[in-house]
Formats: C-alpha cells, sequence, structure tokens
C-alpha cells in the first residue's frame, strides 16, 4: 500500500525540499544549536536521513520515468512531492522506500478520463501498461491510486492529475480504489510545513525523522505520514521556539498517546487522517506510544540531571534502536 496516497490524500506536495535555516536579521543562522551535551538525537535525526547521492538517485529516476511517460502521455507539469521533498524520509532506503511524483496531464489531449466513467482507473491501466514496456524486469503495479514501479533500491509511485480551472488539480480518489478524482491542494502542506521547521532551525523535519524510526523500528499500524503530522501539529504549538531536537522529541512522546487517541486531521484539507484505524490497531498504538512516553520520561530527568548515557538508553529504548 503506497503511505503517501493511503495517508496522505488531498495533499501533493511540490519541489525540491525544504529550505535551509533562515537567517536572522544581523545573518546569523535561525537555528539554535544545543549545548554538546544535547545532541544525542540531534545527531540520530541526521544519521537516519538518506545521503545526498540517495536524493539524487530519486531524481534521476523520476526524470527517467517523466521521459518514458512522455512517449504515451502528454504531459504539462511534473511535481516530486511527499517525504522526500519535505526532508522527512528515513533510511535505509530500499524497495520499500518511495518517491512519489505527480504527473499532470494535458486535459484537450487526454480529459476524457476526467469525464468518463471509471475514467480515473482507466488513466491508471494506460500508465502501468506503458511503464511495464519500459521496465519488463521490474514489478509494476496499480496500488489503489497510483502506478508502482518497484525497482531493486526503491520504488517509484506515479500518480495522474489534471489541473483544475480553480488551479489546484485532482487525482485518483485512494477509497474509490482509483474509480474517481478527488481534488487536491499541491502546495498548501509544504509550505506550512516548511514555515515551521524554518522557524524552528530545522528541527521540525529532525522530530519528524525520530518519530518514523520510532514508528518502523516497533512496527505500528500508523501511517508514515500520519507520524509525521503528529510531530508537525506538536512543533507547531510548541511555544519555545528555541527548544532543542531533544527537547521536542521529549514532548512530542509526551503528547503521542492522546494524540493518537484524539485523531489526527490534514493540516491541508481538514480530512482525518487515520480514519482507517481499526480500533483494535488504535489500541495497539496508544499502548506502545505509552511505553515510549515512560522511557521518555525517564530520559528527561537523566538528562536534566547530567546522566547523559542513561538518558541515551532511555532514548533508545523508546525509539527501538541505538541513540
Amino acid at each position: 500500500m503506497p503511505r503517501f496516497l493511503r495517508a496522505e490524500q488531498g495533499v501533493v506536495l511540490m519541489g525540491t525540499g525544504p529550505s535551509g535555516p533562515r537567517n536572522s536579521s544581523d545573518g546569523s543562522s535561525g537555528a539554535v544549536a544545543p549545548p554538546p551535551d544535547q545532541q544525542a538525537l540531534d545527531d540520530y535525526a541526521d544519521d537516519v536521513a538518506p545521503t545526498t547521492r540517495q536524493g539524487e538517485m530519486l531524481n534521476e529516476r523520476r526524470e527517467r520515468i517523466e521521459q518514458h511517460l512522455g512517449e504515451e502521455f502528454e504531459i504539462v507539469e511534473s511535481h516530486q512531492f511527499g517525504s522526500h521533498t519535505r526532508g522527512t524520509m528515513v533510511g535505509p532506503v530500499d524497495e520499500d522506500s518511495d518517491t512519489d511524483v505527480m504527473f499532470v496531464l494535458d486535459e484537450e489531449a487526454h480529459g476524457d478520463y476526467v469525464n468518463s466513467e471509471n475514467g480515473a482507473q482507466n488513466c491508471l491501466r494506460k500508465m502501468k501498461r506503458a511503464l511495464e514496456k519500459k521496465y519488463p524486469n521490474s514489478r509494476v503495479e496499480i496500488d489503489r491510486n497510483v502506478v508502482a514501479v518497484q525497482f531493486s533500491d526503491f520504488t517509484v509511485e506515479a500518480a495522474p492529475a489534471f489541473r483544475t480551472s480553480s488551479d489546484d488539480y485532482v487525482i485518483p480518489d485512494t477509497y474509490s480504489g482509483g474509480k474517481s478524482w478527488i481534488r487536491t491542494n499541491p502546495r498548501q502542506y509544504k509550505n506550512q510545513f516548511e514555515a515551521v521547521d524554518q522557524a524552528r532551525g530545522g528541527r521540525l523535519s529532525k522530530v519528524a525523522r525520530v518519530a518514523k524510526k520510532y514508528r518502523d523500528n516497533h512496527d505500528l499500524p500508523l501511517s508514515s505520514y500520519h507520524v509525521e503530522v503528529m510531530a508537525y501539529d506538536y512543533v507547531r504549538r510548541n511555544k519555545n521556539k528555541s527548544a532543542s531536537t531533544e527537547e521536542l522529541v521529549e514532548g512530542f512522546f509526551s503528547e503521542l498517546p492522546s494524540q493518537i487517541s484524539n485523531g489526527t486531521s490534514d493540516p491541508a484539507t481538514g480530512s482525518r487522517i487515520d480514519g482507517s484505524l481499526s480500533r483494535e490497531e488504535r489500541r495497539e498504538a496508544i499502548k506502545q506510544a505509552r511505553k515510549a512516553r515512560k522511557c521518555v520520561e525517564r530520559a528527561r530527568e537523566y538528562r536534566r540531571d547530567g546522566e547523559h548515557n542513561q538518558a541515551n538508553d532511555e532514548y533508545s529504548e523508546a525509539v527501538g534502536d541505538d541513540i
């Protein structure tokens, strides 16, 4: 199941990634460096991000797919989006990692797909056939509302789209299995995320990466996007703009059980992100979050007492990785 379109329905993001830290009026960076004894989680967040070369590889593969699809479709725009563009993707990059691309088709040439019955599904099928011809040795399949091309190193998920008269887009609807189209805002969440991340010196993206590794390491029944949005919601509401990565991660885990319990809405569309969670899945996620919260509470006390090795042990227990 593609992560970005299972959870990120209605939000198509574009660009090449979050901007760096803002400069203040005196020319200094907006980032606030934590003191040396508070950098364990900060360093971990950097370590789990994909490498520059992996990011370049993702972009190169996207460009090749666009060239191939251009032989079958008239493409007027293409936008890479998802966690890679926001700086929240986590490694290791492998066949289960994905980069998400929206290909905007010319309405004059392909508008019948918008207006005809099952047009979205037929459009996906044609896109699948086009990519199967170019990648006969790769697994190519329709996964709800994208065409997923699984390479040995990662997966590219391609979504057809059309621009609307109100200057947004429609993409196949996740919850109809790709049979109809749904309106999407391609810029709003990315702009919202980047504004908060820049104001916090890049620490929102770090908290999001730690949160995603926690999800992956504990195999939680939450989508990657759901976890990211919970991190975004917490950091956005935190009034301490100079809080370190450690302090923000601690606060995130303190609120995590209640955030999962209360539910999460998409920041751009207002639609529920976690509507597909069963009662049992939500209960299990809350149970795991409470365990992590206890570890982080102990880590906070150790950190405040200057016992940083013990604090790192508790962070490791919470996240499920060596920190």
